[in-house]
């Protein structure tokens, strides 16, 4: 059973535990590498570490969607205030930024990442890992700039309980002179698995590869579609497989852009580009799903549109439901036609969005694409 099914029954619904629950079916399945690193332990032991680093984040991460208070992750605040929030007409169609909902998002999922912060800033600040019991070695001066990178707006006032909590995990902290002596009492070698994640060499994906505890990445120039598709449902999964397959056939180049956190915001966001445009895409993460057609300019819709509504009605129809309206007054925005009707869009994408769609909507975006690409 895989680990988001553990808690399928989503027995609880607050945002909070939406983003928890997010957390977890973005970790990557665990697999062990081994590293060219030199590093005084046995390749045993980095199995193990890298084994027991992986369990004791997504164990964490369990807890945590048990019992949100206990880890100072706040679930009611962000949901009471949008029970009650009250957008103006019309104003969902803009580019709308509601302050005192972006800070009550931000204070619960910046107090989800917390922990996996915590443990990241250690691994790249840390000396080294002594032999005799795992334990991770690093100076106090170093120890205390790990603690003021967490000293952030959202965070100050309950990080002394954070640190509580991971007590009650068996992290323990000795300081002995200038330097801190970091264990872990219930996995005794995960720090090699953390030590493992921060060696990667700095890349655009490195921190988005060890919040996903993925190994792999360890190698890998950047996440495959396939490490995609396996944190999607089924359904939308064999979709990716089958546009991959597609657009691949059709010589695009597919480019995965790396996600900044993992929380319920950050969804995949992929892109197929040919001849240096990009002409295809997607934005995917557990059960939501959204296929984007690029047409790179407001004027180049509007032509297609014409052609379709001459040619093809039924698809111009649903095409031309695919552009979601934006009133915006920033200087992006444009005026497109589609048939009798003129409506505004964001120009910053000039896309159509087709959300969670069936192979009807499949076949006709590919369908879509491959005409504008011949006009």
């Amino acid at each position: 059973m895989s680990t988001v099914n553990m808690i399928e029954d989503r027995r609880h619904c607050s945002s909070a535990h939406k983003s928890i629950r997010h957390c977890i079916g973005m970790l990557a399945p665990f697999k062990s590498v081994k590293i060219s690193q030199e590093i005084p332990f046995s390749q045993d032991d980095i199995f193990f570490g890298e084994e027991q680093f992986y369990e004791f984040i997504k164990n964490l991460y369990l807890k945590m969607y048990e019992d949100p208070e206990k880890f100072q992750v706040p679930t009611a605040p962000y949901d009471e205030y949008m029970k009650t929030a009250r957008l103006k007409k019309g104003i969902e169609k803009a580019h709308y930024t509601d302050g005192r909902e972006c800070n009550l998002r931000n204070t619960f999922q910046q107090a989800i990442q917390f922990y996996a912060r915590f443990f990241y800033e250690l691994g790249l600040k840390a000396e080294e890992i002594r032999e005799s019991d795992y334990a991770l070695v690093i100076s106090k001066l170093k120890l205390d700039e790990v603690y003021a990178s967490l000293e952030v707006t959202h965070l100050r006032k309950e990080n002394p309980y954070r640190y509580e909590v991971l007590k009650d995990f068996g992290i323990e902290i000795r300081q002995a002179d200038d330097f801190c002596f970091i264990t872990s009492r219930y996995y005794p070698r995960m720090f090699i698995g953390l030590w493992v994640l921060c060696a990667v060499p700095e890349s655009k994906y490195k921190y988005m590869n060890y919040l996903r505890l993925d190994y792999r990445g360890y190698y890998r120039s950047c996440p495959e579609i396939e490490d995609i598709i396996k944190t999607l449902d089924k359904n939308h999964g064999e979709i990716i497989s089958e546009i991959q397959e597609i657009l691949l056939d059709l010589k695009l180049k597919v480019k995965v852009k790396p996600l900044r956190n993992i929380t319920s915001g950050s969804r995949w966001k992929v892109e197929y580009s040919g001849k240096g445009k990009s002409v295809f895409g997607f934005y995917a993460d557990q059960g939501n799903l959204m296929l984007c057609i690029y047409f790179n300019s407001a004027q180049n819709i509007s032509e297609l549109c014409r052609v379709l509504e001459e040619s093809e009605p039924v698809l111009f129809h649903w095409l031309s439901s695919k552009f979601p309206e934006r009133l915006c007054a920033c200087p992006n925005n444009r005026r497109i036609t589609l048939g009798e009707e003129k409506r505004r869009i964001c120009g910053l994408s000039n896309r159509a969005e087709i959300t969670n769609p069936d192979e009807a909507d499949v076949k006709n975006s590919i369908k879509v694409m491959k005409l504008f690409r011949n006009l």
